[in-house]
């Protein structure tokens, strides 16, 4: 495998890899190489669903989302981010699938709603459109060190609450009441707003699933989060990145916000694939992997 450097904060491109492959022999180097460059892309991939799913199982085990009439119907671990119906129509700018996914367009990171937050997401584009829906990855490693050491030491005594039933709450429209079942199954969890890397690295952790600061007021320590995330979302820590089809992407979560850029949703087909690997206690710092 040979890796070529995307932008200068983060992010490469994985040559000469075929996802297709048994990777049973190189699990680890990749995941040596996710820790390293934080977003790995491999391009010109061809996949079947199951090839898909085999591929992402080498980064650990994979999570279910929490809203089951979003799993795929056979591999319940692959998430279909797609604006396409059944019938092959495409969904109203209103409906709330495409609400979901115009919700996508914040800064975030995925699963920080869980108690033990994930390790990456895995995206695999089927379907692009011929304009616009780009995604941005900025990296948290940079905005923490680009802090000065009194605003480090400030923002490493805080905690935040991230909570599913808040994110959801702040999508631009309405979507599917989920039940009381499923709403227990994903409480608020506090997770400290700087978090220690396995590297020993140190990397802020914020995004749209944070509703407050832990023991601040709601509503100022709500547009502080907003306001911080604006400022460690600087342009020179954003790699931005313009889908192929057959591009495979994977991303550390713990170490970047992401958001969707916008495309017409009810004119142009865009269809990903999505896996979330799990992530994983560690004894690095007071914080979970």
């Amino acid at each position: 495998m040979k890796f070529s450097p995307l932008h200068p904060s983060l992010g490469a491109l994985v040559e000469d890899v075929d996802c297709n492959d048994d990777f049973l022999d190189q699990a680890d180097s990749l995941k040596t190489a996710l820790a390293k460059w934080q977003l790995l892309l491999f391009r010109d991939q061809d996949l079947s669903d199951s090839a898909f799913l085999e591929f992402c199982r080498n980064f650990g085990t994979l999570e279910l989302l929490p809203e089951p009439e979003k799993r795929h119907p056979e591999f319940p671990e692959i998430f279909n981010l797609s604006n396409v119906k059944p019938d092959g129509s495409l969904t109203h700018h209103d409906d709330p699938q495409a609400v979901f996914l115009r919700g996508t367009s914040r800064w975030h990171t995925d699963s920080s709603f869980r108690t033990i937050p994930c390790l990456a997401t895995i995206l695999y584009a089927v379907t692009i459109p011929p304009q616009g829906g780009d995604t941005e990855f900025a990296n948290m490693i940079a905005a923490f060190e680009g802090l000065s050491e009194n605003d480090k030491a400030k923002l490493a005594t805080l905690k935040a609450v991230h909570s599913y039933a808040y994110s959801r709450s702040t999508n631009p429209g309405e979507l599917e009441k989920m039940s009381e079942e499923e709403l227990t199954q994903v409480p608020n969890v506090v997770h400290p707003v700087v978090r220690q890397q396995t590297d020993g690295r140190a990397s802020i952790y914020l995004g749209g699933h944070v509703s407050h600061l832990d023991g601040h007021d709601v509503v100022a320590s709500r547009a502080q989060v907003r306001d911080w995330e604006e400022q460690f979302t600087a342009l020179e820590n954003i790699y931005r990145h313009q889908w192929r089809q057959g591009d495979v992407l994977i991303w550390d979560n713990r170490s970047t916000l992401h958001r969707l850029t916008g495309y017409e949703i009810d004119k142009y087909a865009r269809v990903m694939r999505r896996c979330t690997v799990a992530g994983y206690e560690h004894v690095v710092g007071s914080s979970s992997s």
